[in-house]
């Protein structure tokens, strides 16, 4: 029996997601119909590529070789695909485009991207998505978003993964908790500071909480808060201090309105990633949207890397 490209890629999303059921979720299938083929998949190799068991769904060694050459089958097919349509479409650049970015990014990057963007490609139907960066990665990986800047997967995954930037956490306040605007801080050392993190929702809360068990983060009293909007209004009002990403504050230091303090100890930066399924390559919209938002990313981190000299050395992320 001939492999078909279906059955390729149902093997990858029962790999990847190390269920039936959550695979014929992610390929919108029912489970009957995505078991038939694994089954098929297998007699036709001649051999189990995964073990069913008590532990669920385990690959076998043949399964894990299987899983790499199809993964490079799977994106070889798509980039051909993929190449056939550009070069039918000649330069132009027209389609649907889905990206996932997450909040810190919509401040000072999205909206000076989106003008350009449609100002130079008004052919393209774009809509965006703003989460978490974990709940960006697993839109992309389920094929909700073609594009997405998001966390690094956690487990066994066929996107592709590029660095697109390095934020700092700074302390915000606004009062003078720690001197004058700018002033390092060390968060071991603020024993009075009232807290504000986000809830284990977020990477950073989980990041937070470990250090607040270990003794590296010293505070009077930790409140957790989702959202920015929440965050930035229970500090503005009092002396307490909340934890927020460099990039999602930029656009307060002009006005003064809020303390703003690098932190130096614990130092904790964290890293988001260009994202995109490598079996279904990026349009031509994706690849020029991409290309812009990377040259935003390298702007603001020109600007952070000029302001504040001290926080080149490395650090560890979230």
């Amino acid at each position: 029996m001939e492999i078909q490209t279906r059955a390729i890629h149902y093997f990858i999303s029962v790999f990847e997601e190390g269920s039936f059921t959550k695979a014929a979720e992610r390929m919108h299938v029912v489970q009957s119909a995505l078991s038939m083929q694994i089954r098929n998949l297998e007699d036709d190799l001649g051999t189990p590529l995964f073990e069913r068991g008590q532990r669920g769904l385990v690959p076998t060694v043949a399964g894990r070789r299987f899983y790499e050459l199809a993964v490079s089958i799977a994106r070889s097919l798509s980039a051909a695909r993929q190449e056939i349509r550009d070069l039918a479409a000649g330069n132009a650049v027209t389609g649907s485009l889905r990206v996932g970015v997450t909040s810190s990014m919509c401040k000072n990057v999205l909206g000076r991207v989106l003008a350009d963007f449609y100002a130079l490609y008004p052919g393209v139907d774009i809509s965006v998505t703003e989460g978490y960066a974990r709940n960006i990665t697993e839109l992309v990986q389920a094929g909700a978003l073609d594009l997405g800047l998001g966390a690094m997967p956690l487990d066994n995954s066929s996107l592709s993964c590029e660095l697109g930037f390095t934020d700092e956490f700074v302390l915000v306040a606004s009062q003078p908790i720690n001197g004058p605007t700018f002033a390092p801080c060390d968060l071991a050392l603020m024993r009075d500071l009232v807290l504000v993190i986000p809830s284990e929702r977020h990477l950073l809360g989980s990041t937070m909480q470990n250090h607040i068990a270990s003794g590296r983060v010293a505070a009077k009293k930790v409140i957790k808060i989702d959202g920015m909007v929440a965050t930035l209004e229970s500090i503005r009002h009092s002396d307490w201090g909340a934890i927020c990403l460099m990039n999602s504050v930029a656009d307060r230091i002009a006005t003064g309105e809020y303390y703003i303090y690098p932190i130096l100890n614990p130092r904790v930066q964290f890293d988001l990633f260009l994202l995109h399924d490598l079996r279904f390559p990026p349009t031509l919209a994706a690849r020029r949207f991409t290309e812009m938002f990377a040259a935003r990313l390298r702007e603001i981190k020109a600007m952070w890397s000029e302001a504040f000299p001290a926080l080149e050395a490395p650090a560890r992320s979230a």
